[in-house]
């Protein structure tokens, strides 16, 4: 997963479980994978045993979803270093370079992946506030070319 060629599922980012589900089952629907992001700077916010919690949910719930779970860390190297070893793909790290070579070895160690920035993504913030716009906004996107989204 951390080939520089890797392709990120559709990328969706998520405030609750009840996010993740909508975007799992449509997802399974369309026939897709599927990648969840967090917050900006969630892991601060809630903790990294919240998102790895998320991700292990979905993932019982759905076991034959093809599905990635990212956690941003923001500039929190601690946190960034603690997500690493939890059950999550991958952490989103902003902060000094010396902090990301080090979390960059252990990412590789780790088979996880590590990125500077956050992926493109579908933020259920953004989504209309009509349920019907909203399931039609977020099968586009699970469904669109323009999540090509690296490592």
């Amino acid at each position: 997963m951390t080939a520089p060629d890797f392709t990120w599922p559709p990328v969706v980012t998520v405030y609750d479980l009840e996010q993740a589900r909508q975007a799992a089952t449509q997802a399974e629907a369309l026939g897709v994978g599927l990648t969840l992001l967090s917050a900006d700077s969630a892991a601060d916010q809630v903790g990294v045993a919240w998102m790895a919690t998320l991700g292990r949910t979905i993932r019982d719930e759905f076991p034959t979803l093809t599905l990635y779970i990212i956690l941003d860390c923001g500039a929190a190297g601690g946190r960034a270093m603690a997500a690493l070893r939890a059950d999550v793909d991958a952490i989103v790290f902003t902060g000094g370079a010396r902090s990301s070579l080090s979390l960059a070895d252990q990412a590789d160690d780790l088979g996880k992946g590590l990125l500077a920035e956050r992926p493109a993504a579908l933020d259920f913030l953004t989504l209309p506030a009509d349920p019907n716009r909203a399931s039609a906004a977020l099968s586009d996107w699970l469904r669109g070319e323009g999540n090509k989204n690296s490592l």
